[in-house]
């Protein structure tokens, strides 16, 4: 079940600001760059938050949720979710207020990057990439270029500021600050915003990258600002961690030992392509939302909570890693992977609960089409939590194994049963798909208690060790 209720009521009001407004170009990038991306129902939301401004108007009049759910034909949580994609894609900031019987926001659109912006972004521009393939990408592409002018057949005869204009008298001279504070609660239309996508300072660990670097470099020194700012995108789109970061930095430095944005750039699509070939690297939800876990103030006691834990703290493509010892996930699984979550809206705890469970039951065989099918089920039925697809995921295996004979064998149309047996491999099975109830009576029953999944926890961390130094030489 959604969360959103914790976050946003119907009864909640809200009204929306803009310092720019929107253009044909500006409408055309949206659906065509950004909505492969975010899906149409963000971008839904995002052309009706905006019809609320009236024409050269940056404020909107106030209303309520309620009203947006009926105008959109959506849920309140589908509202919810398609804020917070628009939210993490730069096109809107939320600001909250708290009030005695219900809560008030300003959603604050903001104009979406230009295509030279979007096409250079280390981001966007590979995910939209992988999102149409390479024909479809240069195809749009092109709708956007023009004609540049070969300068070197020319010279230049444009007039400067001062071959133009006189200097002032000093009595003339009325400082800038006096006019620019006359109004200190408004600022000027289209006032500039920088274009960028918000990421999480602790989603990469620089500490680690510093520590890694040899002693004669000033890691301080290096990582200033922007160049942290590029290996936070980088980091995220490539899937690097600091310490594979930290030797393609040391490759990127130059002769006054800076590090080039251009060649850092190369040296990571260099050593992506190396790792995993030419397809380019898709795009991703890292783990299970906060406002979707169950464990996220909850101290774990039996396995089930313990495996709710884990699926919660861990992303798909993370998990499809450990269950086959760190080895490389395979292309396809990795695209379907992504389409159960774009494609199903399935969560990603929720992705893990499914591939376990398909896996354990297959002979640790990811059938596609097995698992799509499962996915359009679970998606139909609106899974949103670690908890409800384990439920159900075992709710589903006790009826197909009840809907086998007593003798273990199918029956064909006659109702003979037939020779085999379905492939089940019981010694596999996670113990929350098993009978039995969970409890916290005895944790020795149940399989692993804290200091197993710490061991088996080091032990893969260290496997992952030897990989990456291996690798190295």
């Amino acid at each position: 079940m959604s969360l959103h209720w914790t976050e946003l009521l119907p009864i909640d009001r809200y009204a929306v600001r803009t310092a720019d407004q929107l253009g044909n170009r500006e409408h055309k990038t949206l659906q065509l760059l950004y909505q492969p991306l975010t899906g149409t129902t963000a971008i839904s939301l995002y052309n009706m938050l905006w019809s609320k401004l009236e024409k050269d108007c940056f404020w909107s009049g106030e209303a309520t949720h309620h009203e947006l759910m009926a105008m959109l034909n959506l849920p309140l949580d589908d509202i919810y979710d398609a804020r917070r994609i628009l939210e993490g894609i730069g096109l809107m900031k939320t600001f909250r207020r708290q009030e005695e019987k219900s809560t008030f926001f300003i959603y604050e659109l903001q104009p979406p990057m230009t295509p030279a912006q979007f096409f250079q972004n280390d981001v966007l521009s590979v995910f939209l990439y992988n999102k149409l393939g390479k024909d479809r990408y240069i195809q749009l592409r092109s709708r956007f270029l023009i004609e540049a002018v070969d300068t070197r057949a020319y010279s230049e005869v444009t007039a400067a500021f001062n071959d133009v204009f006189s200097s002032l008298q000093y009595s003339e001279i009325n400082p800038r600050s006096n006019l620019a504070n006359v109004e200190e609660d408004k600022e000027l239309e289209g006032d500039y915003h920088e274009q960028h996508i918000f990421f999480n300072e602790s989603a990469f660990d620089f500490d680690l990258l510093k520590a890694d670097l040899p002693v004669f470099i000033n890691g301080d020194k290096l990582l200033n600002e922007p160049i942290k700012s590029v290996i936070r995108r980088l980091a995220f789109v490539y899937r690097l961690d600091p310490l594979e970061m930290s030797r393609i930095v040391q490759q990127s430095l130059s002769n006054d030992d800076s590090i080039d944005e251009a060649e850092l750039r190369r040296k990571v699509q260099d050593w992506y392509r190396f790792e995993y070939g030419s397809e380019p690297p898709a795009l991703g939800l890292r783990t299970q939302p906060a406002q979707h876990r169950t464990m996220s103030e909850k101290e774990p006691v039996t396995e089930k909570e313990k495996m709710i834990l884990f699926y919660e703290q861990t992303s798909p493509l993370a998990f499809l890693e450990s269950i086959s010892d760190g080895a490389k996930v395979p292309l396809s699984d990795v695209k379907l992977v992504e389409s159960l979550i774009f494609d199903y809206q399935l969560q990603p705890g929720v992705v893990n609960v499914l591939l376990d469970y398909v896996l354990k039951t297959n002979n640790m065989k990811l059938n596609q089409n097995l698992v799509q099918k499962i996915a359009g089920h679970w998606s139909r039925k609106h899974i949103q939590t670690v908890k409800e697809a384990m439920d159900l995921a075992k709710k589903e295996y006790q009826t197909r194994k009840q809907r086998l004979p007593a003798g273990g064998g199918e029956k064909n149309a006659a109702g003979q049963a037939r020779s085999y047996r379905p492939y089940v491999r019981k010694d596999k099975l996670p113990k929350w798909l098993e009978n039995g109830p969970q409890t916290a009576d005895n944790p020795e029953k149940e399989g692993l208690n804290d200091s197993n999944l710490k061991e088996q926890k080091q032990q893969f961390e260290e496997m992952l060790r030897l990989r990456k130094s291996s690798r190295q030489k």
